[in-house]
Formats: structure tokens, C-alpha cells, sequence
């Protein structure tokens, strides 16, 4: 049994959870749980399979706050394995990749994140996957590899918020390869768009600003 009385609850446990242990994950998580939430016509089986997707999830959430997730990753695989379709698979899957990164193992990662764009319905989830796909390619100075997906996110009608992410992730490769009036152009996207985190909005303009001197 959920220990949450209420959908509300539930999020805000889990928007409380995200933003303390500081991740960028925080919109996928929220979608995750409203997408979960439309689903009103299900089977009796249906049902049964897509609350205990729930319920993994939340034991996932437990552990990873405790930083006892290892422990239970088997589960996170299974539930991947299992229910594919189910957007708290997905959201496994992206805390399954953010475990990997906090023990170093990058490529591991990045088969977390290459999952979620592969199965993830909802295009907001399957952004953040992508996005943090990006990250990792520009560290690892993989360039076309970091392209090849920035190309795949500019294709996708995406939230006003999560478009500025890709702007910004536009101009740090654009600014890497030593283009800057790309760099200039899509800096300049994210310091326009309201929707814009603030952080995110100062990094912009402090590219911004370098780029002119």
C-alpha cells in the first residue's frame, strides 16, 4: 500500500526528494506521475501490473534516498523489463543512470539513458534522457555523438522551460567547436525565453557576454 493518501502527496514527496538530492530530474519525475494518473480505464490485470509498477518505484525512491539503491537495482531492472511502457520504468531507468554516474560508471549511464530514449512515451522524460546524453558527449568531447542527438531534440515540440535547456546545450557544442555566432544565436534563445530557469538564463549571458569581449 502506497504510503501517500493522495496523488498531491505523492508529488510532493517526490518533488521534495529530487530537489534534495539536487537533480535536474525533477520535471520528468512530476510528468511521470501526471501521466500515471490519466491512465483511468484499466483492466482489473491491468491494474494490478501497473500498481506495482508504482509501488517498485516508490521502494526505488526509498533507497536511493538512503543511498542504499544498489541494493535494490535488480529490481529497477526488472521492473524495466517488465513494464517497458510504464512511465515509472522510465523513471527507474533515469534513477538507475544517475546511480551509475555517482559510481563513476559513465558507459553504464549512458545505457541507462539510451533505454529511456528507446522505450520513454512521454517526450519530456525521453528529453531529459537526451539532454543528459548531450552532457556526457560534450565531456567526453563527442562531439557528432552530442549533434546527432541535439538533432533528434530540435525535431521535438518540447515545454517553453525544457526548450531553454536544449538552447543552452546547443550553444555549449556550438561554442566547444569554436562557432560563435551559433553560440551567440542560441545563448540568446535561452536569455529570451521567460520560461527559462534563472540559473540557466545567467550561465546564458554569461556566455553571452564572453562572447562579445
Amino acid at each position: 500500500m502506497s504510503r501517500y493518501e493522495t496523488e498531491e502527496e505523492q508529488i510532493d514527496a517526490i518533488k521534495s526528494w529530487w530537489k534534495k538530492n539536487g537533480t535536474a530530474l525533477l520535471s520528468a519525475v512530476l510528468v511521470v506521475v501526471l501521466a500515471f494518473s490519466g491512465w483511468r480505464y484499466w483492466s482489473n490485470s491491468e491494474y494490478v501490473s501497473k500498481a506495482n509498477a508504482s509501488s517498485t518505484f516508490e521502494a526505488l525512491q526509498i533507497n536511493a534516498e538512503r543511498g542504499t539503491f544498489g541494493e535494490v537495482s535488480r529490481e529497477a531492472l526488472k521492473l524495466m523489463q517488465e513494464s517497458p511502457e510504464s512511465p515509472y520504468a522510465a523513471a527507474a531507468a533515469l534513477m538507475y543512470a544517475k546511480f551509475e554516474l555517482d559510481n563513476g560508471k559513465i558507459d553504464n549511464a549512458i545505457e541507462k539513458f539510451d533505454w529511456v530514449v528507446s522505450n520513454a512515451k512521454d517526450i519530456e522524460i525521453k528529453a531529459v534522457a537526451q539532454l543528459r546524453l548531450v552532457r556526457l558527449y560534450l565531456d567526453q568531447k563527442a562531439f557528432d555523438k552530442a549533434q546527432g542527438t541535439l538533432d533528434q531534440l530540435t525535431k521535438t515540440k518540447l515545454s517553453a522551460g525544457q526548450q531553454a535547456n536544449v538552447d543552452y546545450a546547443v550553444g555549449v557544442l556550438a561554442l566547444l567547436q569554436q562557432q560563435s555566432d551559433a553560440a551567440r544565436v542560441a545563448f540568446k534563445a535561452v536569455t529570451d525565453n521567460p520560461a527559462a530557469e534563472d540559473t540557466l538564463r545567467g550561465l546564458a549571458q554569461i556566455q553571452l557576454d564572453d562572447l562579445v569581449q
